[in-house]
């Protein structure tokens, strides 16, 4: 079966994105240092999911349909607009059905939450994130879209490794402990 995956990065205070819901600090350590990682984790990816927000992040930045040949599940209670190579499926609700069909999309590989805390959130609270990757990038920025909004019971993770890049960030993995 499946994993899901939260792979995403975050500042030392722990947002991922500023004030503004903008990423411009993230883009300015460029991704020379993070590409390997990336295109090892991505190798593994069967299925998307994402919020609005993310979606039209991704549209903004122009260029190709970046996830061409995956399935990709849009939460939202808006429209969301076509685009040419996407598989998109729209969702408002029931995140535990969206996980089973992603899961099942995936089969051996894994499904990976894209962008938004708010959105990967929704996956914690019922259980749904098996693990975190979490790159902590070295800056503060006071305020923002924090990583994991959840409202309900702690949960517990086990590390399973770390990484580190010269510029001074560090890659955390974790696993979701089996108690929760």
């Amino acid at each position: 079966m499946s994993t899901v995956q939260y792979y995403v990065a975050q500042s030392l205070d722990g947002f991922i994105a500023d004030a503004d819901d903008r990423i411009d600090w993230l883009l300015a350590f460029g991704f020379e240092a993070f590409q390997e990682g990336y295109d090892r984790f991505f190798a593994g990816v069967g299925a998307i999911v994402m919020g609005a927000g993310t979606l039209r992040f991704l549209l903004e930045e122009g260029g190709p349909w970046a996830y061409p040949g995956l399935p990709v599940w849009v939460l939202t209670h808006g429209e969301v607009p076509s685009i040419e190579g996407a598989d998109i499926r729209v969702v408002s609700d029931d995140v535990a059905r969206v996980t089973r069909e992603a899961r099942a999309a995936a089969g051996d590989r894994s499904v990976w939450l894209v962008g938004g805390g708010a959105t990967a959130a929704q996956f914690a609270e019922i259980g749904e994130i098996d693990e975190l990757i979490v790159t902590v990038m070295p800056l503060t920025l006071g305020s923002g879209a924090r990583l994991l909004p959840t409202t309900g019971q702690p949960h517990s993770w086990d590390l399973t490794g770390t990484s580190t890049f010269g510029n001074g960030a560090v890659e955390l993995r974790y696993r979701r402990r089996s108690e929760d």
